[in-house]
């Protein structure tokens, strides 16, 4: 590529759950601070980090990505999306990595001092600390800025170069907003407590977004973890019907396979029953993970195959991209060295057979998802289209 063609790519993490003011800034940073050419989101499918549902399925979330300034918005498989700190951040950076094109990667953080994460980077806890949460041992967007700027030097990789921007507002887990800036958390509980009231969220959300987020209520409900409660309970009641242990799923080893068979009986709700699991050893959002992925059937072989056999990176799966951001897909399709897949049904021609079992997952979640949010009836993930915008 010649030096008047280059062009200056930005990546971006994100969940968006939901898309907000500080995620507006974040994007318009990487425009008018870095001066990038293209911004490219690496985005959380229809379940998250914490273990649970998204409150807005990705396709809504993409469209508000595209209304704010993202060029393109790249799923990060399920196996990723609901794994740890670590895992999380290794498949987003992987993702980033096997575009060919990204040369920074954007994230926000509580210090906004990039030289101080990348020395703190070094001193990550142990795996086994990783599994006690981000939030039981730092402040979450330092720990994440530390996990991606960690993942870099695992992947060996200095075409990409970590930048951060000090978070806005209010904190993480803050249910109080400040400076016009609320938390996800704090605006979550909104959206679940007054579902019809969006006036509430006029300062806090850009004014795009009431009318994305007006228009997915009017045809689908927001999800949380409770939504799960009745799948949950079915496969745990099986699971000791069958007398059978829960060791091979991801996030799940023998003391607390133990636990869950033990406390079935004391079933009640999602949160409800990972109440009655948590103890000081154990977080919640690592028991509520662990829940999760036995409901979405990711075992440790799957996790196995998408680390070692396929790099952290299987393929890419576009969710939506801009009319005039044809240059930027271009420019991943040259430079890519894993599939791009455009068309969901070409899948089974272009994936090597562990790629394609790990797409499964990311549809059998999506499909599941949508039938929680859209209970009289749902669109097949094959029929969805990548939004244009």
């Amino acid at each position: 590529m010649s030096d008047k063609t280059v062009k200056k790519i930005c990546g971006i993490i994100a969940e968006y759950n939901p898309f907000h003011n500080g995620h507006k800034y974040l994007l318009d940073h990487a425009r008018k601070g870095l001066g990038a050419d293209y911004v490219i989101i690496v985005m959380s499918g229809d379940f998250v980090q914490r273990g649970e549902p998204a409150l807005i399925e990705k396709y809504a979330r993409t469209e508000a990505a595209l209304s704010e300034g993202a060029d393109l918005v790249l799923e990060l498989p399920v196996i990723f999306s609901t794994g740890s700190a670590q895992y999380f951040a290794r498949g987003a950076v992987s993702t980033l990595i096997h575009t060919g094109c990204t040369d920074t990667l954007l994230f926000g953080s509580e210090s906004g001092d990039i030289d101080t994460l990348s020395t703190e980077a070094d001193d990550i806890p142990s795996d086994y600390a990783r599994m006690t949460d981000a939030s039981s041992y730092n402040l979450p967007n330092n720990i994440l800025g530390k996990e991606y700027i960690s993942a870099l030097r695992f992947f060996s990789d200095d075409r990409i170069r970590p930048q951060t921007v000090k978070r806005k507002g209010a904190g993480y887990n803050d249910m109080e907003a400040a400076d016009g800036f609320a938390s996800a958390t704090g605006i979550r509980k909104i959206l679940l407590e007054s579902p019809g009231d969006l006036k509430a969220l006029s300062g806090f959300i850009p004014g795009s977004q009431i009318g994305i987020i007006e228009k997915y209520v009017s045809a689908n409900t927001f999800l949380c973890a409770d939504d799960l409660s009745d799948i949950l309970r079915y496969i745990l009641i099986k699971t000791i019907s069958n007398e059978n242990d829960l060791c091979d799923i991801f996030d799940i080893y023998e003391d607390l396979s133990d636990k869950i068979i033990k406390n079935v009986p004391c079933f009640d709700t999602y949160t409800g029953f990972i109440r009655t699991l948590k103890s000081k050893e154990i977080a919640w959002s690592h028991i509520s993970r662990a829940l999760l992925h036995i409901i979405l059937d990711i075992k440790k072989s799957d996790v196995k195959t998408v680390t070692s056999d396929l790099n952290y990176c299987p393929y890419l799966r576009p969710l939506g991209f801009k009319k005039d951001a044809t240059e930027l897909l271009s420019l991943i399709k040259e430079h890519s060295d894993v599939p791009f897949i455009s068309k969901l049904a070409d899948s089974k021609e272009i994936l090597s057979e562990p790629a394609l079992n790990i797409l499964k997952k990311d549809i059998f979640a999506s499909e599941l998802y949508r039938s929680k949010a859209s209970p009289s009836g749902f669109t097949s993930e094959y029929r969805m289209p990548i939004l244009i915008k």
